[in-house]
Order: C-alpha cells, then structure tokens, then sequence
C-alpha cells in the first residue's frame, strides 16, 4: 500500500488500483480490436504501409457510390484500386491529398477513388476542386459501415489497395508517404 502511494501520490490505494485496471482494460480492448497483426502482412520495406499476406485478405465489399458529380462509383475488377477515405475538414488529408493525385496520374492502370467520411458535399467538391483531384470521389459514409466488417477503419485519412480479386491486399492508417505507397504498388502490380 504504502508502494502505490510512494509512487502516485495523493491517489490512495482505491484510486492507484481503478487506475491501473483501466489502464489494463484499455490495453486488453486496443490488443481486442488491432490485435498483433505482425504475421499478417509482408514486409516491403515499409513501415506504414501493410501489406496483408495472400491467405490472410478478405474480400472487399461491392463498392455502388454515387460520385459528387453524378457518376457511379464501383471497384473495377480488372484493375488494382487505391481507396482512399477522407474529409475537408482533415489537416492529414489535406497533406496527403497532392501525393494521391500525383500517383494517380503516374499510375494510369491502378484505379484511384476518394470516399469522404462525415463531411458535406460542398466542402468535398471545393476541397476536390482546390487540390486538383481528377479521380472519382463521392460520400463513403455507408461503405465505411460495410467495410469496418471486414477491416476496421480507425480514422482518417486510411487508403487500402483492393487487388486484382476484389480483397484487400494493403492498409495505412493516416497519411501515405511517397516511396513506401511505391513501393507497396509496385509490389502489389506485380502480384
């Protein structure tokens, strides 16, 4: 007893033990719901971008948006799909946002597709117009739903590239960096 309060002193006993359960619990939930996922992914050099073994990938659900402009929005199953989710309002996304309409366009053959998430459609359709975005974007508010079930989407911006079989082959949380999302592409490209 006298431990506890040697080191957190002024909390008591009752208060340094409900501490340290909390901090347990939340540990326990974090490990619950992230997991070690370490076996799962490849290493391609990179250590933000994870790349998830082929055994290991569940399949993406149908993609069926409407974009902000009127179009339908669906995953193209000959092509590999970067699907990026974001938000005006995001600083991160608005960091990464210029890197993702550069690869867009040195990767004609991978298909790029934008999908907000608690945002309106006019700061969606200024912030695609500020930052020059010419890949298709629309409201991701209901696909965020659909594909939490089958891999978690913590905060944004998140980017998963969906391969050629409709699964998800790769996952960065927050933004992407230039040569990693390279290399992650490149590898995946050549799959």
């Amino acid at each position: 007893m006298k431990l506890a309060n040697k080191f957190m002193p002024g909390l008591g006993v009752r208060k340094t033990l409900l501490a340290v359960l909390i901090a347990f619990i939340a540990g326990a939930v974090t490990f619950a719901f992230v997991g070690d996922n370490s076996n799962n992914y490849k290493n391609v050099d990179s250590k933000d971008v994870k790349i998830i073994a082929v055994g290991l990938r569940k399949t993406a659900p149908e993609l069926d948006v409407v974009s902000y402009s009127g179009n339908a929005i669906g995953f193209d199953s000959s092509r590999i799909t970067v699907l990026n989710f974001w938000a005006s309002w995001c600083a991160p996304c608005r960091q990464e946002t210029p890197l993702l309409v550069e690869l867009a366009a040195d990767y004609p053959d991978i298909q790029f597709i934008g999908l907000t998430n608690d945002d309106t459609e006019t700061n969606a359709v200024s912030f695609a117009e500020q930052y020059g975005i010419t890949y298709s974007i629309g409201n991701g508010d209901e696909y965020l739903s659909a594909i939490n079930n089958v891999l978690p989407i913590y905060g944004l911006p998140t980017t998963l590239i969906i391969d050629r079989e409709g699964r998800v082959a790769a996952k960065v949380i927050g933004g992407i960096t230039n040569n990693e999302f390279r290399t992650a592409l490149n590898y995946l490209s050549a799959e």
